[in-house]
């Protein structure tokens, strides 16, 4: 009995401290959204109602970064696109309505010059600036810094990989982007980075505070935006493949447009279970897919994943780093 006794006073002590963790970084994560706020008032208003129809609709119809910034102006250059043979307007037309397209694919010299630039270049953890270490030195660098690294992403890509540079400028994806969007878009994230193996416990507490969501969820990075993904190592079930659900761009239910994270259970019950769809690929295949989707990442259990993910929204609030 004494013992019986013992177990449940330690498993209460084990729920409480548990729930006073997730109380602890759910209040962080509202404290990031106020920062944000503060920063830029037109993104907290977006964040406020684009979550619903109408809010999306009005907030496109005051679209306000109408032109190219200093950055975007390579648009008006002719470049030849990487994706030649990708029929925008299929992808466009199953973007509308699944939510995803699956059908781009880099070329092999690309590849090959992303991943040169991946194994030699600094990767910062969590994409935290003075927490930098080679793709190599993993382990050194997870000791010299106390921590478990789950995530980690390339700062200076954009800036020192010419491969990257020449993808984030593609005229088929900037096409694509505006022809889904409606509107002409701007680039608002540019990213490469690495999804490693990692404890259920360290990715129970990056989930909570979104980095990476391992629970199904929506973004609301502007009212219309669109993302395109290319996985640069093999990925399959076991690696961190990206699941996303099929038509949720489009219908879902109330509480589903005011609560951005749900279980995979509740995914299961409203959307059905074959709705949810597994996106998995060997290394150089990309996708495009609508962020208002519900989707959610998954921890790699076999080999860990390198992703680049691009970004096309109507407004840009300055709150990713290219």
């Amino acid at each position: 009995m004494y013992f019986v006794n013992v177990l449940e006073d330690l498993n209460r002590q084990i729920s409480c401290r548990f729930t006073c963790l997730k109380i602890r970084l759910k209040l962080e994560k509202h404290y990031q959204y106020l920062i944000k706020g503060k920063k830029n008032s037109r993104w907290l208003l977006m964040f406020v109602i684009a979550r619903l129809p109408w809010g999306r609709n009005l907030g496109e119809f005051f679209y306000r970064d109408r032109y190219l910034t200093q950055k975007q102006n390579y648009y008006g250059t002719k470049v030849s696109s990487i994706f030649k043979d990708t029929d925008s307007e299929k992808a466009v037309k199953l973007i509308k309505q699944d939510g995803y397209y699956l059908g781009l694919q880099l070329s092999q010299p690309i590849l090959k010059e992303v991943l040169e630039y991946a194994y030699t270049a600094n990767i910062s953890i969590d994409g935290k600036r003075g927490f930098e270490f080679k793709y190599s030195n993993k382990n050194q660098a997870a000791k010299q810094y106390n921590c478990q690294i789950i995530t980690a992403n390339y700062l200076a890509i954009n800036s020192e990989c010419l491969a990257m540079q020449k993808l984030s400028n593609d005229p088929k994806l900037r096409e694509i982007a505006t022809k889904y969007l409606g509107k002409e878009p701007v680039l608002v994230r540019s990213q490469m980075g690495w999804t490693f193996i990692g404890s259920k416990q360290a990715y129970a507490q990056k989930g909570e505070t979104g980095i990476p969501t391992l629970r199904f969820h929506y973004d609301l990075d502007d009212y219309r935006a669109l993302k395109f993904f290319f996985y640069l190592t093999d990925v399959d079930s076991l690696s961190g493949s990206h699941r996303c659900v099929a038509g949720s761009h489009k219908k879902r239910k109330l509480l589903h447009y005011l609560v951005r994270s749900q279980s995979d259970q509740k995914i299961a019950d409203y959307y059905g279970l074959e709705s949810v769809v597994n996106i998995c690929g060997r290394a150089g295949f990309g996708f495009a897919e609508d962020p208002f989707c519900f989707h959610r990442g998954s921890p790699p259990t076999t080999a860990p994943r390198l992703m680049i993910q691009l970004e096309f929204a109507l407004n840009d609030y300055g709150m990713w780093e290219l």
